[in-house]
């Protein structure tokens, strides 16, 4: 039985390289086109096959076991990416990096964790926010708790988007901690999902690597964001979530401090471009430099929060 698991992780490998090789080739019209007002190196990366995210989202759906907790984990994950998807095409269509209006994007959001929200209590989970062994009592709060989880993660992820290899790669280091937090609590269907996604996200993040061929667009950075939130609600890891997301949500904090600062003096800036890691960008860091240091950084994240929980 474990080997013919093994057998087929093997099979999603090869079709994993195999698919990303093709997607390079066929879909070079699908491309994305960067900001005007963002750095002039990224000039250079427009016409960059976007959409990259879809085979990791969808390809692993094949070969994962089924239950109540990994379908509503990938039913949240697949809203999300489809409502990237339709940003990503209107991006795409359009040729302008403006996607889906964000009013109508929360909205979405919010009814899918809404949904979220009813099957998890439906399938007999208890609303309670475990706090250092103590349990909490949420009720319909914990019900706020999974849609800021899952809003606020899936943008961060989108934020963190914006380097090649950054994204990908912080995300695989998130990705091993949930497989050993799955592997303690022993969770050995969501252990085999998220081994089957992050074989699948390893080979895309190997094609993503500076200078990359190709992005996942907003179909992979919102699918991800909500993936990894949806999966630790689960694992009953949303202390450890907090703090092994703390780079993502210092990103998103760097892009709020920026726009409120910018507002309160009247034009002057707090960083010289936000998301932070444009800043460092701004400052002469190669793309690889910022790679390898937010690498790092989650590295540290990630024993830390395995270490207090």
């Amino acid at each position: 039985m474990i080997g013919l698991e093994v057998i087929k992780l093997l099979i999603l490998s090869l079709a994993s390289v195999f698919l990303y090789s093709i997607y390079v080739k066929v879909f070079k019209k699908a491309s994305q086109t960067e900001r005007a007002l963002g750095l002039d190196s990224h000039k250079k990366k427009n016409g960059t096959i976007t959409m990259g995210g879809i085979i990791f989202l969808v390809l692993p759906l094949f070969f994962i076991p089924y239950s109540k907790e990994t379908s509503i984990i990938l039913f949240v994950t697949l809203g999300f990416g489809i409502l990237g998807v339709i940003d990503d095409l209107l991006i795409v269509f359009l040729k302008r990096n403006d996607g889906i209006s964000p009013a109508i994007k929360l909205i979405i959001e919010i009814l899918i964790s809404g949904v979220a929200f009813f099957f998890y209590l439906k399938n007999n989970h208890s609303p309670v926010l475990e706090l250092f062994h103590f349990k909490i009592q949420m009720k319909w709060v914990f019900g706020l708790l999974i849609l800021w989880l899952l809003v606020s993660s899936s943008n961060a992820w989108n934020l963190m988007d914006g380097v090649d290899g950054l994204c990908a790669g912080c995300s695989l280091i998130f990705g091993i901690a949930l497989m050993i937090i799955s592997y303690k609590e022993q969770k050995w269907e969501i252990l085999y999902m998220l081994l089957a996604f992050h074989i699948t996200l390893f080979v895309f993040w190997c094609f993503n690597l500076p200078k990359a061929f190709l992005f996942m667009g907003d179909v992979g950075s919102l699918g991800l964001g909500a993936f990894y939130a949806i999966t630790c609600i689960y694992l009953n890891s949303i202390l450890a979530f907090v703090v092994m997301a703390g780079l993502f949500i210092f990103e998103t904090l760097s892009v709020i401090l920026q726009v409120l600062y910018f507002k309160k003096t009247k034009g002057k800036r707090l960083f010289k471009m936000a998301p932070f890691h444009h800043h460092l960008e701004a400052c002469g860091f190669k793309e690889i430099q910022v790679d390898l240091l937010f690498y790092m950084i989650q590295i540290i994240l990630v024993i830390l929060a395995l270490y207090l929980f």
